[in-house]
This record gives structure tokens, sequence and C-alpha cells, in this order.
């Protein structure tokens, strides 16, 4: 046999064999089969273009680096030149070519009419298909785009997305336990080789993971649904106020604190770390289960639950009854968190007469550390939540009761066009109208309506000489919204106890000794509530409010009762309680039953502790002072004849009026006593059927 009995025949068109690559010029080297070795060298291969699906000089683009051992086809042009033909979809076999490379074995992948496919491997895979379907990945975990239908699914275990705007994790959770040096920290929020070094946390966090269907070893991983907001976009670098505000002064900045340790707020495993040090993380939920960034599992109140501990774990060696130790893992699980809302509510740092802004005293609870207090909802997997809502601060908002109209919806422009865009000149397109109640005045005859027929009590101003409107106008009677409440003239509460000559309670009678009970001897009501509220400026006190609920129907609650004490409701309130309650069809306001004792205590000692009201020291006429003080109990009903009866408990004793009849009477013994004096005081008085008639210093 000769030495040219395997070389192939050589023609315009010649296999050969990929064995160099030349990325930095486009070429490739090629070993044609047809060429043999020379007395013992090695033949010399051929230079050709490299293989690129398109190659466009406007920068238009498809190809990939060519592999060493690929068969392809060459062909020999003008000037000796060899030219890329194609590939060669050819078995090859370690017999049919001396070199080693040629060991290598090319494939096609399995092909589907009027499908086409690209792919690196079998993982890693696009197709097209003339049912209008578009897949990215394989068979079983992919992106699937169907034009025909209208839809796109995914079907992956994990899903990260980074945007200046949010981060979002969706699968396992992942925390980053150990403190990895050999990586950069800078890569913990959106590298994905780092990804595979986060630790995945399990139904026993203190164990690996074990996903298997059975056995008993058994640790399925939890998954969660986390995603944090941020104010402003990411690579913008915003840090707590004090820092950026000193970016804004003509004084060059202080050089920065250099850190040693990573910062948290870089990895896509920090939760639950909201903090105005670093307020433009600004909101964070968490739907699954939530898991700190150390991997523990934690109760509403975000205690640790001791899991992998004594007998509440799974590890073979500490366990002694696997079955025993999952249903005590189930029972403290049953305490952890199930949903997390939390908004990084800001705070006035600023304070008053320009003071530089500070940040909040984490080490200080003074009052009652509402400068760290954020608005938090989180419920445990047994349904029990816990919601926390911050004051505003002095210069804060107050929630009117408006209804909201874009202008495109009322404007008369373009025949009234209810979709229009229309350019106002002030680019104002929300519009509001108030439905508080109007603001009256009360009369002994009724009430009466100002005469601007304003809606709502209480007016909002500014600071300054001027004191303008702070508030919006309505767009119906463009007069400027006041704030109140949806039904009642907030400041006509107790209207009764307002009147300042008391005129709904005159009809005392005259005595000869002296007036018993004299209605000009009890101050009127003022001031339930102030009748306006400055909103801005160093005099701003429209803070302390944490939110207004308006329900525009009726609302049915049924409460349960704790375990220890079979008590329903606990209220605790640092203020007073304003309150209008209207009347059913039957004229009835409340009616309420209880089962067990009534007990009511009017008086008593104030709340201490808040700065905004401070002690007025031991006055006891002061009643708004924090500390103890004396209560009065006046109450009013009013009659069908413009009057009211009165009962009335104070300083000087009971009193009790009434524009009618008074009766007493007792089925048992009626005892009256007195220390100094009882007196009886009547045009006629009758004393078992006698009759006492009025007689100055007579006697009976």
């Amino acid at each position: 046999m000769s030495s040219n009995d395997g070389n192939e025949p050589v023609g315009l068109l010649q296999k050969g064999t990929i064995v160099d690559v030349d990325d930095s010029n486009g070429t490739i080297q090629v070993l044609l089969n047809t060429v043999s070795p020379i007395k013992g060298k090695q033949a010399l291969p051929v230079e050709a273009q490299s293989p690129f699906s398109l190659f466009y000089n406007n920068g238009l683009f498809i190809g990939t680096l060519p592999v060493k051992g690929t068969p392809v086809v060459v062909g020999q042009g003008a000037g000796g030149k060899y030219y890329f033909v194609s590939f060669l979809a050819e078995n090859l076999t370690n017999n049919f070519s001396p070199v080693s490379f040629r060991a290598n074995k090319s494939k096609i992948p399995d092909l589907k009419l009027g499908t086409l496919l690209i792919q690196s491997n079998d993982d890693t895979r696009i197709t097209l298909d003339v049912d209008s379907n578009i897949l990215i990945g394989t068979s079983v975990n992919n992106i699937h785009i169907d034009t025909r239908s209208n839809y796109i699914s995914t079907n992956f275990y994990s899903e990260y997305n980074f945007t200046q705007a949010s981060r979002k994790i969706n699968g396992a959770v992942k925390r980053d336990t150990v403190f990895n040096t050999q990586f950069s920290q800078e890569s913990k929020l959106e590298s994905d080789d780092y990804n595979l070094i986060f630790k995945t946390i399990g139904l026993d966090p203190s164990i690996p993971v074990n996903s298997n269907i059975s056995g008993s070893n058994k640790n399925p991983p939890l998954v969660e649904s986390r995603e944090i907001i941020y104010e402003f976009q990411y690579s913008s670098g915003v840090t707590d106020d004090l820092s950026e505000s000193n970016r804004y002064g003509k004084s060059s900045q202080a050089s920065a604190s250099k850190f040693i340790l990573p910062n948290r707020r870089l990895s896509r495993s920090d939760t639950l770390s909201l903090s105005l040090v670093s307020p433009n993380y600004l909101i964070e939920t968490i739907k699954g289960t939530v898991v700190d960034i150390f991997g523990n599992l934690l109760d509403l109140n975000r205690e640790i639950l001791s899991i992998g501990e004594e007998q509440t774990t799974l590890k073979l060696e500490q366990s002694t009854d696997k079955v025993k130790s999952f249903l005590l893992i189930k029972e403290l699980e049953r305490k952890s968190l199930a949903y997390h809302f939390e908004i990084n509510a800001r705070k006035d740092l600023i304070g008053k007469n320009g003071v530089s802004p500070t940040l909040p005293d984490i080490n200080s609870n003074n009052d009652y550390a509402r400068t760290r207090s954020r608005f938090f909802l989180d419920i445990d997997k047994e349904g029990q939540f816990k919601l926390n809502v911050p004051a505003s601060s002095e210069r804060g908002n107050i929630p009117l009761l408006t209804r909201y109209e874009n202008y495109s919806t009322f404007g008369p422009e373009d025949n009234k066009n209810p979709n229009k865009l229309f350019y106002r000149n002030d680019n104002r397109d929300i519009f509001q109208d108030s439905f508080a109640a109007q603001a009256l005045d009360a009369k002994d005859t009724g009430f009466l309506p100002p005469d601007d027929k304003s809606r709502g009590s209480i007016k909002l101003i500014g600071s300054g000489s001027d004191k303008k409107d702070a508030a919006p106008v309505d767009r119906i009677t463009e007069q400027v919204i006041k704030h109140g409440t949806a039904y009642h003239d907030i400041l006509q509460t107790c209207f009764l106890h307002q009147e300042p000559n008391n005129g709904y309670i005159q009809y005392a009678g005259q005595s000869y000794f002296a007036v018993p009970v004299s209605a000009s001897d009890i101050p009127p009501l003022t001031n339930i509530v102030s009748n306006t509220i400055i909103v801005s400026g160093d005099d701003a006190k429209a803070g302390g409010r944490s939110g207004s609920f308006n329900f525009d129907g009726s609302i049915e609650m049924n409460i349960g009762a704790n375990s220890i004490d079979r008590q329903s409701w606990w209220l605790d309130t640092a203020g007073s309680v304003v309150a209008n309650i209207g009347r059913d069809i039957n004229g009835r306001s409340i009616i309420a039953a209880t089962g067990g004792d009534f007990v009511l205590q009017v008086g008593g000692f104030g709340v201490e502790g808040d700065s905004r009201f401070p002690s007025k020291g031991n006055d006891i006429s002061k009643t708004f002072d924090n500390g103890i003080s004396g209560a009065v109990l006046d109450l009013r009903i009013m009659t069908n004849g413009g009057t009211c009866h009165m009962i009335r408990c104070d300083d000087k004793g009971i009193t009790i009026m009434s524009p009618g009849n008074v009766a007493i009477h007792a089925n048992g013994k009626l005892e009256l006593t007195s220390n100094t004096e009882i007196r009886m005081d009547a045009p006629v008085i009758s004393l078992h059927e006698r009759t006492v008639l009025n007689a100055p210093l007579g006697s009976i």
C-alpha cells in the first residue's frame, strides 16, 4: 500500500480540520486531509479567514470563536489563497487521521422541521419555530415567548433583577454567612459568580439543604420573593442627609472615612436593615419566609427562633428522634414571618431655627424613639400581624377629606372630551374637592352655615405675617379647602357645653336663700380643637399625625379574646378623644350591652415623656398638665324643647339639673344625709300628702 492511499483526491473544495485560531486577525489554520507528512515532518496547514455567519463593516456581526479540531471545507481561490466554505458535519475517528485533535466528534443536534436552532451546548439553546414560539434555554428551564398567543413565561429555580430603581430576588433563600475575603465585596450584589458562594437556608438553617423528596436527610430550601425600592437611582450613590447636604456647601468636602469591613447594603442578601443612615433604600417587601442577613428565622418581634438547638434540629449527631425534631421545628417555624413591608420613613432632621441636620440618636428612647420609627407591617405564619405607623413631623402632611379628578375629566375644552391631554399654563393635572362636613355656627335656634359655605372647619395656614392659606382650592366651591371630619363640624362637638352664656340651661329656679345652681359659674368649653394650624416655618405645629381613615360604608367588627385574661381590646391614647356619633333611622346613636361590669374612671394621671408637651408644674388648675389632675364629668342631654338635662361632677360637687321633672325612687330605703345642711325649696312641698307652703323664715 502506498503512502497516499488514505488521502482524498485533490479537488476545488477540500476537507480539513482547524488546527489553530488567530483571533487577532480573524484567521484559522486548516490541515487539509489531502496533505501527508513528508519524510516524517508534520504537514503544514493552510490559512483561511475565520468562519463567521455575518460580518458587516457597519458593526453587524454573528459568529463565535472557532474551536480546534472542527472539520471544515475550504476552497482555493486566485493566487492560491484559501477561503472557508462550510463546516463539515461528520463523525471522525482516530483511525482516520494520525493527528490527535481529529479524535473529537462533530454531531448535528436533533432538529425539527420548521425550527431554527442556535446553541452552544444542550443546555444553552435558542429556538425559533414557525408556530411563533421563541425558547431560550432548555426544554425544562427556559424563557418561552409565544407571539401568537401573546404571552411570555419563565421556568427557572431563581430569578434576580437589578435595576437603577430596585433589586428583586425570587427563589431560594440565600445568605452571605461567611466573610469571603477571596471575592471582591463589590460583587455581592450583581455577580453571578458570587451567587454560588451564598449559603442556601433550609427548614433547619443549621445544616446544609437537601431537597430530596423523601428520606430522613430531607432539608428543603426556604424561598422568598424580596424587593428593595430605591428613592434615587442606585448609581447616584446617595448617602445620609447630613453627608449629602455637605456636598452642596461652599467649603471643600472632608475626606471620607476609610472602612475595612464589607458594606452590607451592597449585598443581595442584605435584609431588614432600612435606616436613615442609608435613606436611599426606601421600601422593602418580603413574601415567603423572612430570614435575616445571617440566615436566622425571626419571630414577630424579629427575635431569632432557636431552630438548630437541642432537639429542634435535624442534625444526625444531635437529633435522637427525627419525627419529633421536625414537629418541634414546625412549631417554632409557625412564629416566623411570612410577609414583611417596610418604608424607611423620612424624619425632620433639620429642627428649628436652621439647625444643621442630625441623624437620629440610635441609643436614645426619648419621645418613644419616634425619630427612629418606620412604617412596617409584619405578618407571621399564624396570621398575626404587627403594625407600626410613625408620626408626621411638624411640617408634615395633614390629610384632607377630598376627592380627586384629572383636569381632562371636567375641563370644558375640546367639547368636554374626558380623554383630552390639555396643557394648562400651570401644568396642574390633579384637582381636589372636599367632602368634609360644612362648617357651622351653633345658635340656640339651630346651626347656621357661614357665608362662604366652606367645607371643613380648620384652616391651614403658612408661617409669616401674612399667614397665607396653605391648602388647595376646592374646584367646585372655589373656596380654600379646610380640615375637618366628614359628617359633623368638629368644632361644634359638645356645642351644649360651648354656649358662652349657657343658653340651654338658663332655667334654674330662684330661691329665697340663694340660687342653688348657677349656670354662669360653669365655664364654657373652648378650643375643642384648634381652628387654625400652621403647617410651615419655625412655628409649624402640624405634626404628630399617623393617618386618616375614611370608610364610605359601615364596618362590622368582631374581636376575639386573649387566653390569659379573656380580654378583647386594649386602648391606650396619649391624648384626648374627640368624637361625633350619628344616629340610626330610629334616632339611636349608641346601643350597647355589656355582659359584665362597666367600670369607668374619670381623671387621673397624664402621659409623661413627650417633649412636645412639657409638664406645667403642680398647679392643679391646669387640667392639661401631664401630672395628676382633677377631672370633670359633664353630661348634657338635649331635649326637644331646645334645652338640656345636665349631670355635672366637678370640684364643687355633683349638680343635677333638668328643664323637666326629676324623679328619684327606691323600692328599698332611700337615705339623704349631710354633715352640714339639707335644703328643700319649692313653692309647694308635699310630705306624706301634707302640703308645706313656702313661708320664708317660718317653720313646719
